[in-house]
């Protein structure tokens, strides 16, 4: 039965052209997801979303982190009662390092002044990581006014 229920599995992927994780075949440092404004979040207009893609060694504690790409995506608007939904993709020129860790800020931006913050869904505050020790490429990343708990 488990040999019959693993062969119908391998059809099924031999028939859609897929691989079993084309994602994790991926040697990029793309990471695509989408940002939200919740609806309780007070109206804004003519801001930039403000998204930034880093990476860090994992085993070097005093350097820096690196950018690999900035995207800004202009004149973002919200208005509260009404979820704002932005997809978004960032750093697909970049080459993926095994030995580093990379992460995503997120920000709205009025005149270079943050005034929301993005955490993503999948972890914890403070660092939005992504690509590598178990955290995803595909990400939702929901915002918050900066001055709000």
């Amino acid at each position: 039965m488990v040999t019959r229920l693993a062969a119908l599995a391998l059809v099924a992927l031999l028939c859609t052209g897929a691989t079993a994780d084309d994602k994790k075949d991926d040697k990029t440092t793309k990471v695509t997801g989408t940002a939200i404004i919740p609806k309780d979040v007070a109206s804004f207009e003519g801001r930039v979303l403000e998204l930034r893609l880093y990476t860090i060694e994992k085993n070097v504690a005093d350097k820096k982190a690196d950018l690999i790409e900035l995207v800004e995506i202009k004149d973002f608007t919200h208005f509260e009662g009404k979820e704002t939904k932005k997809a978004f993709t960032i750093g697909a020129k970049g080459e993926l390092k095994p030995d580093h860790r990379y992460y995503v800020t997120a920000f709205v931006l009025k005149k270079d002044a943050r005034t929301h913050i993005g955490q993503a869904d999948h972890v914890d505050f403070p660092l939005n990581k992504v690509l590598t020790d178990g955290n995803p490429r595909d990400v939702v990343i929901r915002f918050k006014d900066i001055g709000k708990k």
